[in-house]
């Protein structure tokens, strides 16, 4: 099955005794790598029983030379199936669009070895993620006679991942950022701002009397009208912009190459649109609210992230003291 691979007189006789041939899961990591150097070919045979992760031989051509139970039961293609076929055959829209597939092996012939992640397809047209790694098989002349790829499915790793760092960068409510990602990506983008001598500023909102809102419509009305904020909010910001939940019924809205006066049109729109959004309650009629805003922008003397946060927020309370739903901007 390997012929294309391995030619069996380029290769020393195997050193490993018997007895750990016939049991895979006795060999260590580096005995692997020694017998992948040595004889690939009984490799292949070692490695064919082992159902933990999948193990292929690709060939100089690009195609699939060998096939364990491993790779059968995480992707679904059966040997008869996928041996002899190309590499990227196993690749979601077989890796047309980045050309992945050919990169990979690209990247492993040069470097000797790649790993990478990425979805993969199966017969049935599901997917998966895999995380995988490519070693080049070479003889004693430093030729290069195929590679040797080991993959694992990492689909449900990394959606406990994803899971956990939404729960630790988002609002469970609004789905916002929460106060301290937000000041996080706030400080990052402040240094940068400064690096670059780029203008940014922040806008902050506070919804119009909340709470006698939320005792006269109920908290269920009062939540959704926290989300309803949330998603008027970001849709009327652009792609660079990054938006927050600070707590309560306060929110904040980073603004990026944005200086004090295109900041303060964009906050005095997103406090109209806000305003112009309908509640939905649980009775028959619907409800709205309003939003008191205040703009900062960053100056030379501007010493960090919170400086600029306690400027918006001074501007913000100036809008509440003035009579509220208006935005007010902070002034050196």
């Amino acid at each position: 099955m390997l012929d294309p691979l391995s030619p069996p007189q380029t290769y020393p006789p195997p050193d490993f005794v018997e007895p750990l041939a016939h049991d895979p899961a006795q060999l260590r990591s580096d005995e692997y790598d020694q017998l992948l150097r040595r004889d690939p070919q009984r490799y292949a045979d070692v490695v064919q029983a082992i159902s933990a992760f999948g193990v292929c031989v690709i060939d100089r051509d690009g195609r699939i030379a060998s096939w364990n139970r491993g790779a059968t039961r995480l992707s679904g293609w059966r040997e008869r199936e996928i041996v002899g076929r190309p590499y990227a055959q196993m690749f979601v829209n077989d890796g047309a669009r980045d050309n992945a597939p050919q990169q990979s092996l690209d990247f492993a012939r040069t470097h000797g070895h790649c790993r990478s992640e990425h979805r993969r397809r199966r017969p049935d047209g599901s997917h998966f993620l895999a995380e995988c790694t490519l070693d080049v098989v070479r003889g004693a002349g430093g030729e290069i006679f195929g590679i040797v790829e080991v993959f694992q499915d990492i689909t449900e790793q990394k959606a406990r991942q994803s899971e956990l760092y939404e729960r630790a960068t988002r609002d469970s409510l609004t789905r916002l950022f929460n106060r301290s990602h937000f000041l996080d990506i706030g400080a990052q983008e402040f240094e940068r701002a400064r690096r670059f001598a780029e203008p940014l500023s922040v806008a902050l909102f506070d919804v119009d009397h909340y709470r006698k809102f939320n005792d006269s419509e109920g908290t269920d009305t009062g939540d959704r009208a926290l989300v309803g904020v949330a998603q008027t909010l970001t849709a009327g910001l652009r792609r660079i912009d990054v938006i927050g939940r600070l707590g309560g019924d306060d929110f904040a809205v980073l603004l990026p190459r944005c200086d004090k006066g295109p900041a303060l049109e964009i906050a005095q729109r997103l406090r109209l649109q806000v305003s112009e959004n309908r509640i939905s309650t649980d009775g028959p009629h619907h409800a709205s609210v309003q939003v008191s805003g205040g703009v900062a922008a960053m100056r030379p003397l501007t010493r960090d992230f919170g400086e600029l946060m306690r400027h918006a927020d001074a501007a913000l309370f100036k809008a509440k003291r003035e009579g509220r739903n208006a935005v007010r901007a902070w002034f050196e």
